[in-house]
């Protein structure tokens, strides 16, 4: 089932990004400690958060041992693919490859990361990296 919303918050993201590396299913308790070890966040906020999540249904809970117990509902690309095609259609009349060419001519990539680049497309080209 898709997400009613495919747009997260910056802190809904932080927590998603937790989540998705974590082994299925989480406590709000295990992503607390794992997102937040020095105690940066309170308890009732991750959880007012991971409950906004199942409101998305990013997350589904389900209660096991008095305990809700969250599982991943979307897989990390799914929502990255839309936050990207959000991002391209806002600023950039829908064009990903307009969005890439901003990032490749705005210098915002290192000289590695377009080395990377241009051996990711070798390889989607056809080519030998």
């Amino acid at each position: 089932m898709a997400p009613r919303r495919t747009d997260l918050s910056g802190a809904e993201w932080e927590l998603m990004k937790t989540i998705w590396n974590l082994p299925q299913p989480v406590t709000v308790r295990t992503v607390l400690t794992t997102t937040y070890p020095n105690d940066e966040k309170a308890y009732t906020t991750v959880q007012t958060l991971m409950n906004i999540l199942v409101e998305k249904e990013f997350l589904s809970r389900h209660k096991t041992d008095n305990r809700n117990r969250y599982t991943v509902m979307v897989d990390r690309e799914t929502v990255v693919g839309g936050s990207i095609k959000r991002l391209a259609t806002q600023m950039f009349g829908g064009s990903v490859g307009a969005l890439a060419s901003y990032l490749v001519d705005t210098d915002h990539l290192s000289a590695e990361e377009l080395n990377e680049l241009r051996d990711i497309l070798k390889v989607k080209k056809g080519g030998r990296k």
